[in-house]
Parts: C-alpha cells; sequence; structure tokens
C-alpha cells in the first residue's frame, strides 16, 4: 500500500485481508454444514405430509432444515397461480405470530407440522389467540443402525447363496 491512499481504502483493504485469512483457515459453521446434510426422518415426514395436502408442486424453503415446526402457505393473488411454500419455523410461539402475520398479508394457511412430534397441527384462532389441535401421529421412519444393516445384508447374501442355482458347466451368461 502506497501512503497517498485514503484512510477508508486502506481500512477496507485491511478488512478484506482478515476476512479472507479468517475464512480460509476456519472449519464450515454448524449451519453450514447442516445444510449441506442429509434431511433428518422427521424433516423428510414433513416433506411428505406437505405433498399430500398440498400436491406435488410445493416448493420447500431451507428454513425447514433444523425446524421444530412448519407451515404450508398458499398465497392468494389475482395473477396466476402462485407456489404452495413449506416454511420451517423454530416453535409453536413463532409458528403462531406466522399464522397471524398470513392471515393479516393474504395467505392461506394449509395446514401446519409439528416436527418434533411428527403430527399435523389444525390452527384456531380463538379471541385473538392462535390455538392447536395435533392431529394422529405419523409413522416417521427410524433410521437404522449401520451394524442393524450389515446383519441384514448377511442374511441375505447366505440365502442367495443357499438358493443360487448350481452352474451346469456350459459356461456362458444366461445363454
Amino acid at each position: 500500500m502506497s501512503n497517498d491512499e485514503p484512510e477508508y481504502l486502506k481500512a477496507l483493504k485491511e478488512q478484506q485481508a482478515r476476512r479472507k485469512n479468517k475464512s480460509a483457515g476456519e472449519a464450515p459453521s454448524q449451519a453450514d454444514s447442516r445444510k449441506s446434510a442429509a434431511p433428518t426422518p422427521a424433516e423428510r415426514e414433513a416433506v411428505r405430509w406437505a405433498r399430500e395436502v398440498g400436491g406435488k408442486e410445493v416448493v420447500i424453503a431451507g428454513s425447514v432444515t433444523g425446524a421444530k415446526c412448519a407451515i404450508l402457505l398458499h398465497p392468494i393473488t389475482p395473477f396466476g397461480a402462485p407456489r404452495i411454500t413449506l416454511e420451517g419455523l423454530p416453535n409453536r410461539e413463532a409458528l403462531a405470530a406466522r399464522i397471524q402475520a398470513a392471515t393479516g398479508a393474504g395467505e392461506n394457511v394449509l395446514g401446519c407440522f409439528e416436527l418434533t412430534t411428527g403430527r399435523p397441527l389444525a390452527p384456531a384462532i380463538v379471541e385473538g389467540k392462535v390455538t392447536f389441535t395435533a392431529g394422529p401421529p405419523r409413522s416417521i421412519p427410524k433410521a437404522e443402525s449401520p451394524e442393524r444393516m450389515i446383519r441384514k445384508a448377511a442374511a441375505q447374501a447366505a440365502l442367495l447363496a443357499k438358493t443360487r442355482k448350481v452352474d451346469d458347466g456350459r459356461g456362458g451368461r444366461g445363454r
């Protein structure tokens, strides 16, 4: 750097150098690694529920990752067919606030889903306060342990080895 540069340019270059050094030596944050990770079984079930309620063309917002509750919204618009969106929220209080905002903003709330319990929620506004009625729990498949997957594969391989046809000696494949 030369001494005749304005102070703001010097400060800007120093700040950029600090950011570059910080990002180069730093591991990705938990939020970044969470977004690249596969969705949890509860998140997959929420998406499945949203597609059952809203149709195949539901748009899944990135906020569903790591959320505790989700809301399915359909904007009311005079132009064309708006997209139905599944948004994730951190808790029931935020969900209640989002429902009140949606009713004021001209959006239809098609439904809510609680990822922690795996239940759809039916919202109702009683005396200006949002209340929820939980529906029946949905079956969320649990992830299998690697040990169990290996045991199942070994048992299946043993069964195939017992039932496999003996080679008749002609050679070739399926001729």
